[in-house]
């Protein structure tokens, strides 16, 4: 009984989230300054939709898994082989956010939440709350899924560089007393879009434009 009502929750909380989604997506980008190419825009608008679908794909996987979750613990599966899957798929998604980790490692924030998902899991486990452990292990696996597409997406663009300090400043004009549009942090990857003297013209997978000291990007 509990696990059903910790899955209903669940499934409450994935549903709200994917019908919200638009609420939260990131905010267009300013007009471009003249010396930017307004294709850049485009291009980041393509990436934005793109890791929106990923995310929304996500939600949906997350609604599935509840619902898969809910009709196993009805039909009368066994608490020993409920209990053994959860064991064996908690051990992968470990193995799998490990990786994840390693191939996005500008996600950090990212990879912690996966973790304390599993670490969800492993307390449902400990409990005996077998279907709610198989599902924070699903969330789990999902984001590191979601995290090596994004690594995917970044090894395949040309001009990918990545943050060498750990935090630059990302400006509006190619000089240090143009405003600060954002701050990068190390290892980011960005994508270089031109260049004017020792600055870059960058953007990054998240959607942000501007401009940053070329001496400060490493080669990936």
């Amino acid at each position: 009984m509990r696990d059903r009502v910790a899955i209903l929750l669940a499934t409450a909380v994935a549903a709200g989230l994917s019908s919200g989604c638009a609420l939260f997506a990131p905010k267009p980008p300013p007009p471009p300054v003249e010396r930017i190419d307004v294709s850049v825009y485009q291009r980041v608008a393509n990436e934005r939709a793109e890791v929106l679908e990923r995310e929304n794909e996500r939600l949906r996987a997350d609604l599935r898994a509840a619902e898969e979750t809910l009709l196993a613990v009805e039909s009368g599966m066994k608490g020993t082989q409920r209990g053994a899957e959860a064991v064996s798929r908690l051990a992968e998604a470990r193995i799998q956010v490990d990786r994840a980790a390693k191939h996005a490692p500008w996600r950090s924030s990212t990879v912690a939440e996966a973790r304390k998902k599993l670490d969800e899991a492993e307390r449902q486990l400990e409990a005996g709350h077998i279907g709610s452990a198989i599902f924070f292990v699903s969330r789990a696996s999902r984001i590191a899924a979601g995290l090596d597409a994004e690594a995917d997406l970044v090894n395949r663009s040309p001009g990918a560089r990545n943050v060498k300090p750990t935090r630059v400043n990302m400006r509006a004009e190619p000089n240090t007393e143009s405003p600060v549009l954002g701050v990068l942090t190390a290892q980011l990857p960005v994508f270089v879009e031109g260049t004017e003297g020792e600055w870059a013209l960058v953007r990054t997978i998240s959607g942000q434009v501007g401009w940053v000291r070329s001496d400060l990007l490493a080669t990936r």
